[in-house]
């Protein structure tokens, strides 16, 4: 950990002590820690999954503590918010924007062929996912109840939970100030399953 500001060293040692994340805000950490303020842990934080020290879980916003930092690099596809009526269309080649280099192991993710990125838009996902976030996804056609998803609604792509009822479809934002939008089942398209964030600075 020689390399790492003394401010993350701080923050990792606190994480390994935790437990159960729920209800954990940043201004926590960082009272607990001992730093400055929640936008010195969200920095930090940031650069330590950049790093390879931790890798966040979306679904519950909990910390894991990786052993070693990850060094493996890899290359994977930076898709766009294309308008577009399936998914042939979404991973099609018109629709991507560049490659990116990620690393194997920080994704959790083995298949890489079926992992690509896209980079968030607005607020809707607040405060989980922000505007110009890259949000990295595993490509598969359906996700668990209360899963993040990247799903077509109204030809559109749109990073969502998704919460399956008996006989309906969810599809929520964490900003409060958007509605919830219930579907049919049958009109559910899911792109792929949300794996991590990557905030942007």
């Amino acid at each position: 950990m020689s390399q790492l500001h003394k401010n993350q060293i701080k923050l990792l040692k606190y994480l390994e002590g935790i437990q159960d994340f729920d209800g954990i805000s940043l201004w926590d950490i960082a009272r607990e820690a001992e730093l400055n303020n929640a936008q010195t842990v969200k920095h930090h934080l940031s650069q330590l999954e950049k790093l390879g020290y931790l890798r966040r879980d979306l679904k519950n916003s909990s910390f894991e503590i990786l052993k070693s930092p990850i060094e493996d690099i890899a290359y994977i596809n930076l898709l766009g918010f294309a308008v577009c009526g399936n998914s042939g269309e979404f991973f099609s080649e018109e629709n991507l924007e560049d490659k990116i280099a990620v690393s194997t192991k920080l994704l959790g993710i083995s298949n890489l062929q079926d992992t690509f990125a896209v980079k968030a838009k607005g607020d809707s996902m607040l405060p989980e996912v922000l505007d110009n976030d890259l949000v990295i996804f595993q490509k598969q056609d359906d996700i668990g109840n209360a899963d993040i998803g990247l799903v077509i609604d109204n030809g559109e792509p749109k990073i969502k939970q998704v919460i399956k009822n008996k006989n309906e479809i969810i599809l929520r934002s964490y900003n409060k100030s958007y509605p919830d939008k219930i579907i049919t089942k049958k009109d559910l398209c899911v792109l792929g399953l949300a794996k991590k964030i990557i905030h942007s600075i």
